[in-house]
């Protein structure tokens, strides 16, 4: 099944503290308007798909495994889904990146689907060091710059980063994995498209069960 292998909880909390908690009901309005309306077929994710996504059982980090932090990454799976349906209603979806950019669209947060593997392999690495994701969707590279410390494992309490079977490909840049994201954009440089993530999801149709980022 797929699950959420990275949280930004820094721009998580950053932005949740910034909502407004009435608003709940205006996001269930808006959903039932949007699946009893007529909708643009637009790529991206709507309010309809965050919903549908987090009430079937979307978990941070591997199910059926010992997660360090249990309690607080199941608090970052409520906080990262109240963030993303405001997103998504104050804009009317998350456009995905590829649409925005074809049709000129201007905005600060993009959805996206495709396969990544790691710019630079690491090393030694500790919890503290930056890693850039790299995808690359018609003609453009997308890099998006991840702190090792957010994902749902590897990092350690005594700061150092855990390399092991079913992460070590990937971070050696020898492996890929599709992943969906919802990012902020940083900037445009010639071809490059740069950001970095609110969350990664991993996908279980690309996944082997012994993956564990």
């Amino acid at each position: 099944m797929d699950y959420i292998c990275y949280i930004s909880r820094t721009k998580v909390d950053s932005l949740h503290a910034q909502l407004d908690p009435e608003r709940s009901s205006e996001f269930t309005e808006q959903v039932i308007s949007e699946q009893s309306g007529v909708r643009d077929l637009r790529m991206g994710l709507s309010l309809g798909n965050i919903l549908s996504l987090f009430n079937g059982g979307l978990t941070y980090g591997r199910k059926n495994v010992i997660q360090r932090e249990r309690t607080v990454k199941l608090a970052y799976i409520d906080k990262l889904r109240d963030v993303l349906l405001t997103i998504a209603a104050d804009h009317g979806d998350v456009p995905d990146i590829r649409e925005a950019i074809s049709s000129g669209q201007s905005g600060t947060y993009y959805f996206y689907d495709g396969p990544f593997r790691i710019e630079i392999p690491v090393e030694n690495p500790t919890s503290a060091d930056i890693v850039t994701l790299r995808s690359s969707f018609c003609g453009r590279t997308l890099l998006l710059d991840c702190s090792l410390r957010f994902f749902s494992e590897g990092p350690e309490p005594d700061g150092t980063f855990l390399l092991h079977s079913g992460n070590y490909r990937f971070f050696a840049g020898q492996l890929q994995m599709r992943m969906s994201t919802v990012f902020a954009l940083l900037g445009v440089q010639g071809t490059d498209v740069v950001g970095t993530p609110l969350y990664l999801q991993l996908s279980s149709a690309n996944l082997s069960p012994g993956a564990a980022l």
